[in-house]
C-alpha cells in the first residue's frame, strides 16, 4: 500500500496492504512483529471491531509462517488446546484474535486456562487523531473520493473516536456525497455527524457485534 498523505501535519505509516500505525496501535504493531520473543510462541490480540486485526493477523502470518485464528472467543476449549499444543510441535507461532478481553471467553478447561494466561498480550488502543484520520483517508481513497482537510478537521475535534463511529460516519459521508454527486465537503461531515448524533442509532449500518472480527 502507498503512503496516504494526510494532514494536520500527521503522517501514519501504511503498512502492507491493510492497516496504519500510529500511536495508538504502535506497541500492537511491535509486538506483533517480535514473534520470536513470546512466551511459548503465542500471543492474544484484543482490539475492537474495525480496528485492523485481521491485516495486523495476515502481515503477522506474511512475516513469521505462523499461525493465526479469528474469533478465538467462539472456539471450543478443546479444539484451541490442540491448536496451541499442534503449534508447539510445529514451531510455528500462534496469534489468538478477539474482540472481548479472555476473561469473557468462558474458557472452562484449566490446561487451556494456564496456557492462555503465561500467553502474551496484545491490546490495540482506541484510534487517536491521527488514525481516525487515515481511517477516513483510506475508506474514500479505495472508493476514488476526495476527502477535504475541512471534513477531517470538523470531525476530529467533535467526533467521538471510536472504530465503529469512523465506519458509520464514513458510510453516511459517502452515501450523502452519492446522493449529492460532490466529494466529502465539512458541509456533508457536519451533517453525517449531525444525523448520527441526534437520531443516535446506525441505520443502514451492520452493528459490529453482528459481524465477526475476521472482517477487522
Amino acid at each position: 500500500m502507498s503512503q496516504i498523505a494526510l494532514p494536520l501535519d500527521i503522517a501514519p505509516i501504511s503498512q502492507g496492504e491493510g492497516y496504519l500505525v500510529t500511536d495508538c496501535n504502535a506497541k500492537a504493531h511491535e509486538q506483533l512483529g517480535n514473534w520470536g520473543s513470546w512466551p511459548n510462541a503465542t500471543a492474544i490480540l484484543i482490539g475492537a471491531y474495525g480496528s485492523g486485526k485481521l491485516a495486523m493477523a495476515h502481515e503477522f502470518e506474511r512475516q513469521s509462517g505462523g499461525r493465526f485464528v479469528s474469533n478465538a472467543n467462539k472456539v471450543a476449549d478443546d479444539d484451541l488446546f490442540h491448536l496451541w499444543n499442534q503449534s508447539q510441535m510445529d514451531k510455528r507461532p500462534l496469534l489468538l484474535m478477539s474482540s472481548h478481553e479472555v476473561s469473557h471467553w468462558g474458557v472452562q478447561l484449566p490446561d487451556l486456562k494456564s496456557r492462555l494466561a503465561a500467553s502474551l498480550l496484545i491490546e490495540i488502543g482506541a484510534p487517536d487523531e491521527a488514525m481516525t484520520a487515515g481511517l477516513f483517508q483510506k475508506y474514500f481513497a479505495l472508493r476514488g473520493l476526495p476527502i477535504s482537510e475541512d471534513a477531517l478537521s470538523y470531525l476530529g475535534k467533535r467526533m467521538e473516536r471510536s472504530y465503529e463511529n469512523v465506519q458509520f460516519l464514513a458510510q453516511k459521508m459517502n452515501v450523502l456525497a452519492s446522493e449529492r454527486k460532490k466529494s466529502i465537503t465539512r458541509a456533508i461531515a457536519k451533517e453525517a455527524l449531525a444525523q448520527h448524533e441526534e437520531l443516535g442509532d446506525k441505520s443502514g449500518f451492520q452493528s459490529p457485534a453482528a459481524q465477526d472480527d475476521e472482517e477487522n
